[in-house]
């Protein structure tokens, strides 16, 4: 039914502009307008496709706010059963012999900064994607909302993520630096060293794992909190999210 009446309206956007792009048309596009809100349904909704479009950006603001949140709040990461960060795959043998040396102290520590380096790093987040939502075409709105329930997370992912990565790589590396994580890490592979000079240990780009494991959390998470937009009344926190995503949810 959503996806119907946004077809409805998308087709009144592309003929009213088609129409409008020929002044000799004039006369046949106001009689034609009525016509089509009418199969579309909109001749008495009030909604413009401004509305719609703001209506979308807010949401996804709201989403994106509520996941860094979520998230950078103490603990976000390493108490939750979802976005807990382990140590790497790559360690995780290094990691099983310490422990068996007496040495999981460092394991522990390591895990809890690299848990400790996202959260922090998340925290830093919301400006980079609200850069990402000011950039937003009307195209990209109108698909978002004819789309899937994760069609704004798919939105960022397809359009954004690079550029995402680029910005949100170097708050990741101050986060490691301020959080001690880079310097724990190289504890670590010294008490490796130590216990188990044979031993082989493949080095990790730390900064990359966090960084990884950060943006798939986020977009996780924006994705439940789109997906909760769309589906619960109580979750749209503006009148005009109200209106519009309650119209055409009917």
């Amino acid at each position: 039914m959503i996806k119907n009446k946004l077809s409805g309206l998308f087709l009144i956007i592309l003929t009213i502009t088609s129409l409008a792009a020929c002044k000799e048309l004039e006369p046949v596009l106001d009689q034609i307008k009525p016509i089509l809100k009418e199969q579309a349904g909109g001749s008495s909704t009030g909604i413009t496709t401004a509305n719609m479009i703001d209506a979308i950006k807010q949401a996804l603001s709201q989403g994106v706010g509520d996941s860094v949140n979520l998230l950078s709040s103490a603990k976000g990461f390493s108490l939750s059963d979802v976005y807990h960060i382990p140590v790497p795959q790559q360690l995780d043998k290094s990691a099983e012999l310490l422990r068996k040396f007496g040495q999981g102290k460092y394991v522990d520590e390591f895990e809890s900064r690299l848990n400790t380096a996202a959260e922090q790093s998340v925290s830093k987040a919301i400006p980079v994607f609200t850069s990402a939502i000011k950039e937003m075409t009307v195209d990209d709105a109108l698909n978002i909302m004819q789309g899937s329930d994760n069609a704004a997370t798919m939105y960022f992912k397809g359009k954004t993520e690079a550029t995402l990565r680029d910005k949100f790589l170097p708050i990741i590396k101050a986060a490691t630096d301020q959080t001690g994580l880079t310097s724990s890490y190289k504890s670590l592979n010294q008490k490796i060293s130590s216990v188990a000079p044979f031993y082989s240990n493949k080095l990790v780009d730390i900064d990359d794992y966090v960084l990884g494991n950060a943006m798939n959390a986020l977009f996780d998470r924006i994705s439940i909190e789109e997906k909760m937009i769309r589906d619960n009344p109580a979750k749209r926190s503006t009148e005009l999210m109200k209106s519009v995503f309650g119209h055409f949810a009917k």
